[in-house]
């Protein structure tokens, strides 16, 4: 945070509607952060608004497209205007379609890099400036093991996360000098909607018995049921987030649980020709015939 440690501290969080975001938005109300929350589902947004009203703390209900500039410009503009300070900026917002590459269209790609990606760069710059004025802040960034390890079927999704990855990184340098701290925080499964999403919005796909994916699809489903035996809670990571938004000297990288870093880490290290065969175990990718 800034140097002198401000009367109220405020906190713009993205996907707030639902899972990390909306636990996140929670968690920091809780501990003293006045919350802008940000997402598309207007009625979502203001029932936790109320929720958290009620409770006591003062959340801004925000709702915009992050998919598009414009949108996600006005949501920054009406955040900054209500709070006129802006001390943390959670990017939270993701999606992936759960679709092979050929399966997806150029504009379904920009979508997607849109939200994930784009939309968290367009706010970091928009929330900058104020924190350079004001002696500091913190930007959290939600990353995930997907830009660690590959995965078919999660192409889109595993590059935006790489991309936010590399820009946590380059970030801490770039803002150091301003007192402005970035953090990436990296959890395992967590028990959220997201598969679903997923699963919904490619179901035509698992219809299709043409498919050439689909029986990919339908056994990374079964794997992901199998890890969400013992998933995360949002609320697990939503205090993963809060100790970034609050510690003195918050970490680069918070990995949740600690076998998500030694996942991360040690499969990294291997080459290709070893690590390829492991994961096309685990994904049940044998060769098939063709079609």
């Amino acid at each position: 945070m800034s140097p002198v440690e401000p009367a109220r501290r405020t906190a713009i969080i993205t996907g707030a509607s639902s899972g990390i975001g909306e636990a996140t938005a929670r968690t920091l109300a809780r501990n003293g952060f006045e919350v802008a929350i940000i997402a598309r589902r207007k009625d979502r947004l203001e029932a936790l608004a109320l929720e958290i009203g009620q409770a006591g703390g003062r959340a801004i209900p925000i709702a915009a497209d992050l998919a598009d500039e414009a949108s996600t410009a006005r949501a920054a503009e009406e955040a900054l205007d209500d709070f006129g300070r802006i001390d943390l900026l959670v990017n939270n917002a993701g999606y992936s379609p759960g679709r092979a590459i050929e399966q997806i269209t150029r504009s379904e790609l920009r979508h997607i890099f849109d939200v994930n990606l784009f939309s968290a760069l367009q706010l970091i710059g928009a929330v900058t400036p104020h924190m350079r004025r004001q002696g500091g802040g913190r930007i959290i960034n939600i990353g995930s093991v997907a830009g660690f390890i590959p995965a078919p079927l999660a192409i889109p999704y595993a590059m935006t996360k790489v991309g936010l990855h590399a820009a946590t990184d380059a970030l801490r340098l770039e803002l150091a000098a301003f007192g402005i701290k970035v953090s990436l925080v990296i959890p395992g499964f967590v028990d959220t909607a997201v598969f679903d999403n997923a699963r919904r919005e490619s179901q035509f796909l698992r219809d299709d018995e043409t498919n050439p994916y689909r029986k990919t699809m339908f056994d990374l489903d079964e794997l992901a049921k199998k890890n969400l035996r013992n998933p995360l809670s949002p609320d697990d990571v939503a205090k993963v987030i809060l100790e970034a938004a609050t510690a003195r000297r918050p970490k680069e990288r918070y990995y949740l649980p600690f076998s998500t870093k030694l996942q991360c880490v040690l499969l990294g290290l291997l080459p290709a020709r070893l690590l390829d065969p492991i994961l096309m175990r685990v994904y049940k990718l044998e060769k098939r015939p063709p079609r």
